[in-house]
């Protein structure tokens, strides 16, 4: 082999067209890294980003909550003519009986959701786990390079796709098509496949002649890995790799075999959703248990306000300071019980659905799975371990089949 030839089988073809970019693996604050010390410290009170505390919908429905008391105090007020009358002790009882169900239902459902975001996050990794095993399976084979960077760029794509199918299910329907032109064209490179083996572009990207097939077919991030399996067959039936009945060209396949299982684990945790009927009472339950927190609240506010105002001869200074102590106390509950309610709603929602809200990847939405993040460093890996095996220390590269 000439020295020209040495020099290019030295450059790596999984080379970063933006490493200072694809470097930037680290998400601040995201879901899955944080200091599970912290936890057992007041720092977590001081926590915000990528929490449920900044979620506006929140604070929405505390407002609203809000403004139903102090409209029921209001109407207490005015259209009520005997205030002592009134035993609001009665409608406590009902919110305690609506706060037992609502917990049981919450509890079922918060656990329901934690194991799919668990198991959609496990599907991801096993995918990118099988694209490093099939990566060093082929470098150890001596495969050509070219065919190497082929068979990743696709299994890379293939994630990537499997991404971005998962974020447009989110979104409303008029933008999914322009939000899928957007992410598509992030991945095209321009150039034409004929030019494949001397290229020196990213793991992730497409070129013109593959992306016409792929926007023909409904899921891309699964069909690709027709093209990869084939390509390996093909790369066997030349002799690059073990013949197809030998067990190490299964257990090559195998790798192609656990992507795809990680691809349907990723979509069955996603796509299949607690039965409507379930989830649609709960949050109805949810909603009318706060409601009648916030109406029973209302009462007691205003029956202690229309006491104090009227001057009725048995609200003596003792039974006003004791008015007011009921008051602070049922404003403490009242905030407190559904404050935290609706907020392990959102929390359970935001992790059933780990890419809604997540157009822009950038930015930290509660639940999130750190996708991008996974992505960079899966490229990053594979890039170094196409620099490892450009530069072995004592030996020279072997190959299953000499190179030509």
């Amino acid at each position: 082999m000439s020295a020209e030839a040495e020099d290019v089988e030295k450059q790596p073809l999984l080379a970063e067209e933006k490493q200072a970019e694809e470097d930037e693996i680290q998400e601040v604050d995201d879901s899955m890294s944080y200091d599970a010390r912290k936890l057992i410290t007041f720092d977590v009170l001081r926590a915000a980003t990528g929490t449920i505390w900044v979620k506006g919908s929140l604070w929405k429905m505390m407002g609203m909550l809000l403004l139903v008391s102090l409209v029921t105090a209001v109407g207490v007020f005015v259209l009520v003519g005997q205030p002592e009358k009134l035993e609001t002790s009665k409608y406590n009882k009902l919110t305690t009986f609506l706060k037992a169900i609502v917990g049981l239902l919450l509890g079922f459902f918060l656990s329901s959701s934690v194991n799919r975001w668990y198991a959609c996050t496990c599907g991801f990794l096993e995918l990118f786990t099988a694209i490093r095993g099939l990566h060093m399976q082929l470098a150890a084979m001596g495969a050509p390079k070219e065919h190497i960077h082929m068979v990743v760029r696709y299994a890379v794509v293939s994630a990537c796709s499997l991404q971005f199918s998962l974020q447009m299910q989110t979104l409303p329907s008029e933008e999914r098509k322009a939000f899928k032109e957007k992410k598509w064209a992030s991945l095209l490179h321009e150039g034409s496949l004929d030019s494949v083996k001397l290229t020196s572009a990213t793991v992730a990207r497409i070129y013109k002649e593959e992306k016409a097939v792929l926007d023909e077919v409904e899921d891309p991030s699964q069909t690709l890995w027709v093209w990869v399996t084939s390509l390996l067959t093909n790369m066997s039936a030349n002799g690059e790799l073990p013949p197809i009945p030998s067990p190490t060209y299964g257990k090559i396949l195998s790798w192609a075999d656990k992507a795809y299982n990680g691809i349907r684990e990723v979509q069955a945790a996603v796509c299949v959703q607690p039965p409507y009927v379930y989830v649609q009472m709960m949050a109805i339950l949810v909603n009318v248990n706060n409601l009648m927190i916030a109406i029973s609240f209302g009462m007691t506010l205003g029956v202690a306000i229309s006491l104090a105002k009227r001057g009725h001869h048995a609200a003596t200074p003792e039974v006003i300071s004791k008015d007011l102590q009921d008051v602070a106390i049922a404003f403490l509950i009242s905030t407190v019980g559904p404050f935290l309610y609706h907020a392990l709603l959102e929390v359970a929602v935001c992790i059933a659905q780990p890419f809604a809200g997540c157009e822009d990847e950038d930015e930290n939405m509660p639940g999130r799975i750190p996708t991008k993040k996974l992505l960079n460093i899966l490229k990053k890996d594979l890039a170094d371990a196409e620099k490892m095996t450009c530069n072995l220390p004592a030996w020279k590269q072997p190959h299953f089949q000499a190179p030509k």
